[in-house]
C-alpha cells in the first residue's frame, strides 16, 4: 500500500443559470487511502456543481408510456438519495418508446405528465437530474438513420424543459454501438444543434461509440458548444463486474462466480464447464491478473483525463459503473467500489453508479430496497455516501394494497410475455390496470418490498381481493410465489379465476387459507417441480397474475384494485 495524503480543496461559489448555485472544488492534492497518488495534472479541472450520484433504473425504461411503473420510485426516494450525500441522479428513459413512433415521433403527453413530477421533486431537493435517453438495444446496432428519431424527440424534450432550472441536464443517447464513430459524431452534432435551436440554457451530455467507451471519446468531433459534459461508462474488468450475468450473447457469465478483486485477493475460481475452451477461460488464465489490478484501472481512467485536457479541460461524467451482485463476493465488491470511487474522485470525474435498486444496486436485496433497513452499508460507504441509521424492517399485519390507481409503493412490478397499461382511463378513480394479450405463462408480478406476516393474515381470514372485469371469457391464475435463492425453492400457491365476460366490475375474494400449492419452476435450472407441501408463507416474494392454462391473445382483463384485506 502506498502512502496517500488527505484531500485538500479550495472552494469558490458562483451563481449562474437562473440562480442555481455552483460550487467549484479545485483539487490541489487528491489522494486516496488505497490508491496510487494522483500526479500533478492528472485531474480534470473541477468546474461542475455536482459530483456524485446514482442511476434510477427500471423506472422509465418501459416499452410505452402506459407501461411506466411510476410508483417504482417516489418523492421519498429522491429525498433519501439526497440524504446519502448524492447531488445528482441519472434517470434512464426508453425515450423513443414514449412517442407515437414513425414518422413524427410525437411524445405522449402521459410521459410528460409523469416525468414533470420527477423534475419537480428533484428541483425541490436541489438535486441535479440527468434525462438519459436510454433508447438502445444492447445487441442490435445503433441505426445509421437514428437522427430521424433523435432530432424530433430532443426538440420536444427541450421545448418541455427549456424554462426549467439548471438542475436539469440532457443526455443524448446511452451507449451507441455498432455505428461508425464518424457517423455518430456528426449525428450527435446535429442533435446538439436541434436542442440549441430551442434551449440554450441546459447542459447537454455527449458520449462516444462502443457503448460509451473511453477510447471512443477521442473519435468525437471538436464540438463548438461549450456547455457540454462528456460521458463514458466503466465496468472494468468485465469478468469481475458482470460475473453471473445472464443477458449477454453466448457464452454468458451466469455460471461464473467468485472472481477476485484485486486479482491477488484470493484464488481464482474453477472454470465452469460451459466456459472451458472459450475466450473467457483464456482471459482468466492469461490477462485477468493484469485486468483486475487497480493500477490498470487507474491507467484506463487516465485516458479519460487525457481526453479532457486535450479538449481544453472539458468536464467528464462516468455515467455508469458497478458490480453485479449475485455471483460476486461481498468483500471483493466493496474493494472494487472503494477503488473505482477513489480513482474517479481523484480525477474530478463526476460519477453516477449503476444503480439504486436492482442487480447492481446499493441494497442487500434487489427486490426489497427498504431505505431504513435494507441498505448495504459497506457499499454505500465505499461509494463515499453517508449511511443513515438502519433498523429492523416493520412487518405488515394489516391490509396490504397491491394496486389502487397506481401500483402501491409496497411492491415493485414487472411483466413477461403480456401487455400492461397502468393508466387505463375507465376506472372508479383516476386509472385502472389493463393486462392481457398474454402468451401461456405470460405474467404480471408484484414483488414485495417490505416483509408481510402472511401467517398472521392467513390465520385472521384475510383474502386476496380483486375488483376486475373483462369483455371476453378469461381464465387466469392468481398466485403467491416464494423467493428463489440458494436456500429457498420458489414454491407456488394459487387459485384459478374464470371471469364472466359481461364488461361489468366483479369483486373476486379468495381467502388465503383456501389457496392450493401448485409446484415450483426453478429459473436457475429451468426445471419444474411438482408440489411437495413445502410452500412457505414466510418466504413469499411476489403476487402474480398469470395466463397459466393457455394463451390470452386478444383478451384484456381490467383491474380496478388489488388488495389483501379481511
Amino acid at each position: 500500500m502506498r502512502y496517500c495524503e488527505n484531500v485538500k480543496t479550495v472552494k469558490k461559489v458562483f451563481f449562474i443559470q437562473r440562480s442555481v448555485p455552483i460550487v467549484v472544488s479545485m483539487i490541489m492534492v487528491g489522494l486516496s487511502a488505497c490508491q496510487t497518488p494522483v500526479r500533478a495534472g492528472d485531474a480534470v479541472p473541477a468546474h461542475m456543481p455536482f459530483s456524485r450520484g446514482v442511476n434510477f433504473s427500471a423506472w422509465f425504461e418501459a416499452p410505452s408510456p402506459r407501461a411506466i411503473p411510476f410508483t417504482a420510485y417516489t418523492e421519498q426516494d429522491i429525498k433519501n438519495v439526497k440524504s446519502l450525500g448524492a447531488d445528482v441522479i441519472r434517470v434512464p428513459i426508453n425515450m423513443h418508446s414514449m412517442t407515437s413512433g414513425f414518422p413524427d415521433y410525437i411524445v405522449d403527453p402521459l410521459f410528460f405528465d409523469l416525468f414533470d413530477r420527477v423534475v419537480d421533486w428533484a428541483e425541490q431537493q436541489q438535486l441535479y437530474l440527468i434525462i438519459d435517453n436510454h433508447s438502445f438495444d444492447p445487441v442490435a446496432a445503433t441505426a445509421s438513420d437514428i437522427a430521424t428519431v433523435l432530432i424530433p424527440v430532443w426538440t420536444q424534450i427541450a421545448q418541455q424543459y427549456k424554462d426549467r432550472s439548471g438542475y436539469v441536464l440532457y443526455e443524448i443517447l446511452n451507449e451507441p454501438h455498432g455505428i461508425a464513430a464518424q457517423s455518430w459524431g456528426q449525428i450527435q452534432e446535429a442533435v446538439i444543434a436541434a436542442i440549441r435551436a430551442v434551449d440554450r440554457l441546459h447542459t447537454i451530455i455527449v458520449g462516444g461509440v462502443d457503448y460509451n467507451a473511453i477510447d471512443a471519446l477521442f473519435k468525437l468531433p471538436h464540438y463548438a458548444d461549450s456547455n457540454l459534459i462528456y460521458t463514458f461508462h466503466f465496468y472494468d474488468p468485465y469478468l469481475f463486474t458482470h460475473q453471473g450475468e445472464t443477458w449477454g450473447a453466448p457464452p454468458n457469465l451466469k455460471n461464473l462466480r467468485g472472481m477476485p478483486f484485486p486479482a491477488q485477493a484470493h484464488a481464482l475460481p474453477d472454470i465452469p464447464t460451459d466456459l472451458k475452451g472459450t475466450w473467457i477461460e483464456q482471459s482468466i488464465n492469461t490477462s485477468y491478473r493484469h485486468d483486475a489490478d487497480p493500477h490498470t484501472l487507474a491507467e484506463t481512467l487516465d485516458k479519460a483525463v487525457q481526453f479532457s485536457r486535450e479538449r481544453g479541460g472539458v468536464p467528464l461524467l462516468c455515467g455508469e459503473f458497478g458490480v453485479y451482485i449475485p455471483n460476486s463476493l461481498p468483500e471483493d465488491r466493496v474493494r472494487w467500489y472503494q477503488t473505482v470511487t477513489a480513482l474517479l474522485d481523484e480525477r474530478n470525474i463526476i460519477r453516477t453508479s449503476w444503480d439504486y435498486f436492482g442487480g447492481f444496486g446499493i441494497f442487500k436485496t434487489a427486490q426489497n430496497g427498504s431505505f431504513e433497513s435494507d441498505l448495504n452499508s459497506d457499499i454505500v460507504k465505499a461509494l463515499g455516501f453517508t449511511v443513515p441509521p438502519q433498523k429492523p424492517p416493520e412487518t405488515i399485519r394489516t391490509t396490504c394494497t397491491v394496486y389502487d390507481n397506481y401500483p402501491s409503493s409496497l411492491v415493485r412490478v414487472e411483466h413477461w410475455n403480456s401487455d400492461v397499461d397502468w393508466y387505463y382511463p375507465h376506472a372508479a378513480k383516476e386509472y385502472a390496470l389493463s393486462w392481457g394479450n398474454a402468451a401461456q405463462y405470460g405474467s404480471l408480478s408484484f414483488n414485495f418490498r417490505q416483509p408481510v406476516d402472511w401467517d398472521y393474515l392467513r390465520a385472521h381470514d384475510y383474502a386476496l381481493t380483486v375488483v376486475v372485469k373483462t369483455d371476453k371469457a378469461a381464465r387466469f391464475d392468481l398466485r403467491f410465489v416464494d423467493r428463489e435463492d440458494e436456500t429457498q425453492i420458489p414454491w407456488r400457491i394459487h387459485a384459478t379465476v374464470d371471469l364472466i365476460p359481461d364488461g361489468t366490475w366483479h369483486t373476486v375474494r379468495i381467502p388465503l387459507s383456501t389457496m392450493v400449492e401448485h409446484g415450483a419452476w426453478l429459473n436457475a435450472t429451468q426445471t419444474w417441480l411438482n408440489p411437495e407441501g413445502r410452500f412457505s408463507w414466510a418466504a413469499i416474494n411476489s403476487m402474480d397474475i398469470v395466463a397459466e392454462d393457455g394463451d390470452l391473445f386478444g383478451i384484456t382483463v381490467i383491474f380496478d384494485s388489488i388488495t389483501i384485506a379481511p
